[in-house]
């Protein structure tokens, strides 16, 4: 009798589980098909299909080979300009000149339309290649993919501003990208994040056919995790998903990161043998992964353009790239090389410095804190923003993550970070 009464309230248990469950999940189906989506982003990138894409990766192949430099580069870059100014967006020619190379990045502007935004979002890939290839993967896909987003998104309206670039000189070392971080940063243009594309034309494999891959550093890590969001969110229109991998420093969007901006480099999941050789030809183009990425990237681009930016926190001083010596900047350090040493980005000190940091937005600020390697080290609670360098019971010798963190009176907190090397014997306690 025991054992039939305690198997009879474990059935009931179970039963009453069951019937709990049922209607949630129920529930959450209908939100998903019905609620979740952006009626708006869905058709913009259902306007994207074989043959937009295709017109645009075909007319890159007819210029051959585009190495930096070369007349079919500098052909290739005409085209893509024409091509911009038939979408009535703004467009224009950046000139770059660096290690012997001369060629102009192409950049078209969608600009935003909330009044009190200066955020600036880079969708971009690289229309150059190495002598003798065709690029089709390499990075024509990326090129067709920008292009055939450019078209449709420049129909529609975005609170921040959009800008479609394609590069020149990344096979011959991250140049043209290198230029215009560069020269963005000098003009203090306010980039939120850069989604860099390039090689998503191939698939040969089942997951790959279903995977997107975004290498990131750990400071745009969010851009990532958003994008998984936005996959997932999409996911029965689009099949396919985003996956999160280490950053590669070798593309286009390492120079906006070592100047301080948030970027992620974006390629297919399965290899390609055929990178940087005479075989990347649009034979090995897999079109419905090469469409469905074009798909997922616009829808990725599109809600990061209309997403309210509620706070931002930007460090201004020390200056990216800049030798110092007493607060002063003496010297530039820039150098398109620098990503093959790893020493790009890199601030370096030579005694007391000042480090400060600008907060965007219209949330109310409690206060802000100063960190190195991660370590709490002083919080200013009143603008203007400002820590000088030093060290807690000890100078401050060597390399260091300078890090900033602005808490809102909502309980919100944003970053943002620098590389520096220093050598100061100012610190907060001791006999220094």
């Amino acid at each position: 009798m025991k054992n039939t009464v305690i198997s009879l309230i474990l059935f009931c248990i179970i039963l009453l589980s069951i019937i709990m469950y049922l209607p949630e999940a129920q529930s959450g189906s209908d939100i998903q098909s019905t609620e979740i989506y952006n009626d708006t982003i869905v058709e913009m990138f259902q306007q994207i299909d074989d043959h937009l894409v295709h017109y645009y990766h075909n007319n890159l192949m007819n210029f051959g080979p585009r190495y930096t430099g070369s007349i079919n580069c500098s052909l290739a870059g005409d085209y893509i300009y024409s091509e911009f100014k038939k979408m009535g967006l703004d467009v224009k020619f950046h000139e770059w000149e660096y290690d012997g190379y001369l060629s102009r990045n192409v950049v078209a502007t969608k600009n935003g339309v909330e009044v009190n935004s200066n955020a600036i979002f880079i969708m971009s890939a690289h229309y150059d290649c190495t002598p003798g290839s065709l690029g089709a993967d390499d990075d024509a896909s990326g090129v067709a993919a920008v292009l055939a987003a450019a078209k449709i998104m420049s129909e529609y309206s975005f609170n921040h501003t959009i800008r479609f670039i394609a590069f020149s000189g990344e096979e011959v070392g991250t140049y043209g990208s290198f230029c215009y971080a560069r020269d963005a940063y000098k003009n203090g243009d306010n980039i939120v994040g850069v989604i860099n594309i390039d090689m998503i034309g191939y698939a040969d494999t089942k997951d790959g056919g279903k995977i997107i891959r975004f290498h990131s550093p750990e400071r745009s890590m969010w851009i990532s995790e958003y994008s998984i969001t936005i996959g997932e969110k999409y996911m029965d229109l689009i099949d396919l998903m985003v996956e999160t991998r280490p950053n590669y420093i070798g593309a286009d969007h390492q120079a906006f990161i070592d100047y301080g901006y948030d970027g992620v480099w974006i390629a297919h999941h399965d290899g390609y043998p055929w990178a940087n050789s005479p075989e990347d030809t649009p034979d090995h183009i897999n079109w419905t992964y090469l469409v469905k990425a074009s798909k997922l990237l616009l829808a990725i681009v599109a809600e990061f353009a209309i997403k309210p930016i509620d706070v931002q926190i930007v460090l201004k001083t020390p200056l990216e790239g800049q030798g110092y010596f007493f607060n002063r900047p003496i010297t530039s350090l820039a150098c398109g090389k620098g990503w093959f040493w790893g020493i790009r980005g890199i601030t370096i000190i030579f005694g007391r410095a000042i480090a400060s940091a600008d907060v965007l937005g219209n949330e109310n600020i409690e206060y802000v804190v100063f960190c190195l390697n991660g370590n709490f080290l002083y919080f200013d609670s009143t603008p203007p923003y400002e820590w000088k360098l030093q060290g807690k019971h000890s100078p401050i010798l060597g390399k260091y993550n300078l890090k900033v963190y602005a808490y809102t009176s909502t309980k919100k907190f944003v970053t943002d970070e620098m590389d520096i090397i220093i050598y100061s014997l100012s610190c907060q306690y001791g006999l220094w």
